[in-house]
């Protein structure tokens, strides 16, 4: 029977259950040695029923205690299952990225960000930009674009490049509607959580987001989450940034230019 944890404490449970008979008995000593009802002959009798007093309050007040502490766990368990349940490990941002693009089919509507600091667009490019399955994927959305899908993507300059590529293969590689992929740019500089939200063809919406490559020495784990509350909040999010940012003008101009 172990009575030490592994930190060389003498474990919790073995408190009250030794705790509460050695203070009744102490309380049984004193009560017949100094025999404060002066009963003398039957200051045993007294002392008895004061160490049983002793040990009821001291048993209740141990069961207080760990349904206290039990009630703490749970609570605690009930919101590490209920965070659990809404946020789900998706892993790399490669892994994401094939996520994505093996749905596809089935998506009608995806709005994406491609904001990275100064910092970070390094790693970002060696890790994800530069991939063979961030290559295979923005080589697909033009045909998606064409047929049902709506692609709204919002970029840095850094992206700026990469984003009109896209576009001038969603206009240009055949018949569709080409106004279906649409990109804009933010020219301000303050660092921004980047994040992608898919709209499925059944109406289910979800969010993709912890892409940033700020942490040193370590690659960010990207979340998945369904819960409409946090859907909600990256949507009205992306909106507030659409606004703000604006039309690239040198697709437009090139758009003008093959017109003419």
């Amino acid at each position: 029977m172990k009575f030490f944890d592994k930190e060389g404490q003498m474990m919790n449970v073995w408190l009250p259950v030794i705790g509460g008979p050695v203070i009744a008995v102490v309380t049984f000593i004193l009560s017949y040695w100094i025999d404060p009802l002066s009963l003398q002959e039957t200051k045993a009798i007294a002392a008895f029923f004061f160490s049983m007093v002793t040990l009821m309050i001291g048993q209740w007040l141990v069961t207080v205690t760990e349904l206290q502490k039990s009630a703490q766990y749970s609570d605690r368990l009930y919101d590490a299952i209920k965070n659990y349940l809404h946020v789900t490990k998706i892993g790399s941002p490669e892994a994401a990225f094939r996520y994505i693009h093996s749905r596809l089919p089935i998506l009608s509507e995806v709005q994406n960000t491609r904001l990275n600091t100064a910092d970070e667009i390094e790693r970002a490019n060696e890790k994800l930009y530069e991939s063979n399955v961030f290559d295979r994927l923005t080589r697909d959305i033009p045909s998606y674009c064409r047929e049902a899908l709506i692609w709204k993507d919002l970029g840095d300059q850094g992206a700026a490049a990469g984003l009109r590529d896209i576009l001038h293969q969603t206009k240009t590689a055949g018949p569709g509607k080409g106004g279906r992929y649409k990109f804009r740019l933010l020219t301000h500089a303050e660092p921004q959580i980047n994040f992608i939200l898919l709209e499925y063809k059944s109406g289910e919406k979800e969010v993709l987001f912890n892409w940033d490559f700020r942490s040193t020495g370590q690659d960010p784990i990207v979340l998945l989450s369904r819960d409409n509350h946090i859907v909600e909040m990256f949507t009205v999010h992306f909106h507030m940034l659409w606004r703000t940012a604006v039309e690239d003008h040198d697709s437009h101009a090139t758009r003008s230019t093959s017109i003419k």
